[in-house]
């Protein structure tokens, strides 16, 4: 999403618009102008803030975007979208603890709208709230990082480094660079050999919605932040070892081959969808997702709704999360599920000039690639959940 082919530059002579969001381990938000966004950001609660009320997270929420754009925004007049109805009446509050006193006056310098925003339409400010990296806010979560810089003269990784830079031989290592006390590598940070890299592998793998990812992308993750000589073969260590993944990730693999189908020429145009049935129902009634894949740029929509639901609902979802972001598709390819086999779906279609294309009965390989992610996403609901079932 933070692409230049995604992001527009921000034109000042036009209103900007902030939508924020908090959840149980992190705030988000988007800065945007007329619907397209123009930067985001997410940030990560400490074990102190994870224990505010819904309100006070979502209104500490508020704060940081503010504090975050307010280059931006600062001094004209700006659009606050929120999906918290409580905060509507931010302004009119009577009594007020200390904690909210000082963000209030922080809030009165700016000059803004509040505006309602169901959480149904707040998706992308939930999903930056949602997403667990240790960014930002590294020197609050994680616990001894301050002390990495003493432990830089001792360690058999970066001693010498460390040294010969303080020195001045900076030279032989022009790699290097310390900066207010860190060593770091381009712009990587090198953590010196302590416990504190098991506890950040750990974090990026396993923590949150982190998502129990495999041993290559868990590498990528953490090299894409840090390093350390045995980087690689640490991560894959520790992910070796996660009790969890050994017993969500299926370790049985469908041994029948799945089909090809040919590949399309352009994005968004050729679709596959499928239904994940059998989950836990949400405090939405919600207890299946409908699938939806492109064929050429693999990229899925996960849209939940309930194992009743019939053709003309799944209807209103399609139009509702796909059509009405990405167009009309050429072809969607499915099963024979009797809501897609039904008058109405066919019909519909029909009109729209949409070729519906179906799998033989009892042979789900027809559609290899939607099967394929509709195990990996049973994979990270299994190792995600948990016990978490209240976020």
């Amino acid at each position: 999403m933070t692409k230049a082919r995604v992001l527009r530059h921000p034109d000042f002579s036009k209103a900007f618009e902030i939508s924020c969001d908090a959840s149980g381990v992190g705030i988000g938000g988007v800065l945007s102008q007329e619907g397209h966004p123009v930067a985001f950001f997410s940030e990560k609660l400490n074990s102190a803030k994870q224990k505010y009320s819904t309100y006070d997270k979502k209104f500490y929420a508020i704060v940081r975007a503010f504090h975050y754009w307010q280059y931006y925004v600062f001094p004209n007049e700006f659009v606050l979208y929120y999906d918290h109805q409580a905060l509507r009446y931010l302004q009119s509050q009577k009594q007020l603890n200390p904690r909210h006193v000082k963000w209030f006056e922080f809030l009165q310098t700016f000059t803004f709208v509040i505006r309602h925003r169901p959480g149904v339409d707040n998706k992308v400010a939930d999903a930056l709230s949602r997403v667990l990296t240790v960014v930002q806010s590294l020197s609050i979560t994680v616990p001894g990082l301050d002390r990495i810089k003493f432990e830089y003269s001792t360690c058999p990784d970066f001693g010498i480094i460390f040294q010969e830079i303080l020195d001045g031989h900076r030279r032989d290592h022009v790699d290097f660079v310390i900066r207010d006390g860190y060593l770091f590598r381009g712009s990587h940070l090198c953590l010196p050999r302590t416990s504190l890299r098991d506890f950040l592998v750990w974090e990026m793998h396993a923590s949150g919605l982190a998502g129990h990812l495999g041993r290559d992308k868990t590498i990528a993750l953490v090299e894409d932040r840090f390093y350390w000589p045995s980087l690689k073969r640490d991560v894959a260590r520790k992910v070796s070892q996660c009790r969890t993944c050994h017993l969500a990730k299926a370790t049985k693999q469908n041994t029948s081959l799945y089909t090809p189908l040919p590949i399309p020429h352009t994005p968004l145009r050729d679709l596959s969808m499928d239904f994940v049935l059998g989950l836990l129902e949400t405090v939405r009634a919600h207890d299946s997702i409908l699938v939806v894949v492109d064929r050429f740029s693999k990229m899925a929509h996960f849209i939940s709704c309930s194992k009743t639901v019939d053709a003309s609902l799944v209807a209103r979802l399609f139009f509702r999360e796909i059509v009405r972001l990405h167009g009309l598709p050429v072809t969607i390819v499915s099963d024979r599920d009797v809501r897609f086999m039904s008058y109405f779906w066919k019909t519909l279609w029909k009109l729209f000039g949409t070729t519906l294309k179906f799998s033989s009965a009892f042979h789900p390989q027809t559609d290899g690639q939607t099967e394929v992610v509709n195990r990996s996403l049973g994979n990270l609901l299994r190792c995600v959940v948990g016990d978490k079932l209240s976020n």
